[in-house]
């Protein structure tokens, strides 16, 4: 079977990650090679310096090429955080003349529709600003009949559905679209950067998410979905990370910041409680040497981290309070999940079991979740009922795939 190769790149704050897989049209991936740069001109997700984030890219990009054993395609899809885009939840329903059997065709129609009438209801500043990015369905329903995941083969006299679309800024895909030409590359498309950390979760095509929290904690962002019957149901973000903490850190020790991080890395945790009051660690102040509690440093990453995870339950809770009461279990990935003892904290706060996502493909590095995410995600668009979670290439087909001969291949397509 014919293999796609996926060429996936997240512009991360601290670090562009870049990664080459393959998939077929069952959906089966492999990765090949992964490859990451210092990040410059990033900051909280947001581009400062388009010549500084090209740089880091290009470095990236050599490296992949010198750990891939095949050359890199000159296309890739960019994973986003969620900074440039804003989520809502949809409905709408389109009726036939009779009874008729439901094509991938009426799912678009649907799709489209949902779109407009999302983009006239919320007015001119969302229309002339934000475009689709994702249209994830959390549930088809035929006639009365609801809860269907893939209608097409139904046959009904109306179609509805229900929906999260995640909107992004038409400026920041401009901007990328133009990164990656000067990059030599062509912007395929955009992903989520929780969406695609969640695919790249470690036995998540096993797991059934039902009433799940799952958050992902970057360096410059912390983003979240809340699931229900295995779909997405909420999605927000908060422009706190990482690096938050450590800017946090500094502003009460006034220390240089390489030491601070220094100390985070060594002494950071989650949960001081159970760092013994009477310990010591040494510092350096002005050149001198000083012994300061240990306990200090984890006490002040408590602090602000149960900061950014109190707003993401008090955010969830002004949403909809029973997502908070029948909470089942929150799932933390992103580099901040290796942080000791984060399991114990976000417990605490949410009153539910929590669990550190590994990476997919044996991939220890939790950093990296997004890119390998990236590569399982557009693999997935790729099985037959996949296309039903696919926005653009379903929406307007490709120049080749117009006319006849257009026509016999995406039906080859959807036949294999």
């Amino acid at each position: 079977m014919i293999e796609e190769k996926i060429l996936t790149i997240d512009l991360g704050t601290t670090e562009i990650r870049a990664a080459l897989g393959v998939a077929d049209r069952k959906g089966n991936r492999k990765i090949i090679a992964i490859a990451s740069a210092p990040s410059r001109g990033i900051k909280s997700g947001n581009i400062s310096s388009v010549v500084s984030v090209k740089d880091a890219i290009n470095e990236a990009l050599n490296k992949l090429k010198i750990e891939s054993p095949t050359p890199l395609p000159n296309e890739a899809y960019v994973i986003i955080s969620g900074t440039h885009t804003l989520s809502y939840k949809i409905e709408a329903k389109i009726n036939f003349p009779g009874i008729q059997t439901i094509q991938f065709k009426d799912v678009n129609d649907l799709k489209n529709k949902a779109e407009r009438e999302l983009l006239e209801k919320k007015g001119p500043p969302v229309r002339q600003h934000y475009e689709t990015m994702h249209i994830i369905p959390q549930e088809f329903i035929i006639e009365n009949l609801t809860g269907i995941q893939n209608p097409v083969g139904h046959s009904g006299r109306e179609l509805a559905m229900k929906a999260l679309i995640i909107l992004v800024t038409k400026h920041t895909k401009r901007t990328i679209e133009e990164l990656m030409k000067d990059c030599g590359l062509k912007l395929n498309g955009l992903i989520l950067q929780s969406l695609a950390a969640f695919y790249g979760m470690k036995g998540k095509e096993n797991a059934y998410f039902n009433n799940n929290l799952f958050i992902y904690m970057g360096a410059g962002t912390t983003e979240y979905f809340y699931f229900r019957e295995d779909k997405p149901v909420f999605n927000k973000y908060i422009p706190d990370g990482g690096n938050d903490i450590i800017e946090f850190i500094l502003s009460k020790l006034k220390l240089n910041r390489k030491e601070i991080e220094k100390l985070f890395l060594e002494h950071g945790s989650a949960y001081a409680l159970k760092v013994p009051k009477n310990e010591f660690i040494t510092i350096s102040i002005g050149g001198k040497l000083a012994r300061l509690p240990k306990i200090v440093i984890p006490a002040l990453v408590q602090i602000r981290l149960r900061k950014i995870l109190k707003d993401i339950k008090t955010e969830i809770e002004n949403t909809d309070p029973s997502m908070v009461v029948n909470l089942n279990k929150v799932y933390l990935a992103g580099g901040l999940a290796k942080l000791k003892d984060i399991d114990i904290l976000t417990k605490k706060i949410f009153k539910a079991p929590v669990e550190i996502c590994q990476p997919d493909h044996n991939i220890q590095n939790l950093s990296l979740t997004p890119v390998v995410g990236g590569i399982n995600y557009i693999a997935a668009t790729r099985k037959p009922e996949g296309k039903l979670f696919e926005v653009k290439n379903d929406i307007i087909p490709k120049k080749h795939e117009v006319g006849v001969f257009g026509w016999f291949k995406r039906l080859i397509d959807q036949l294999i």
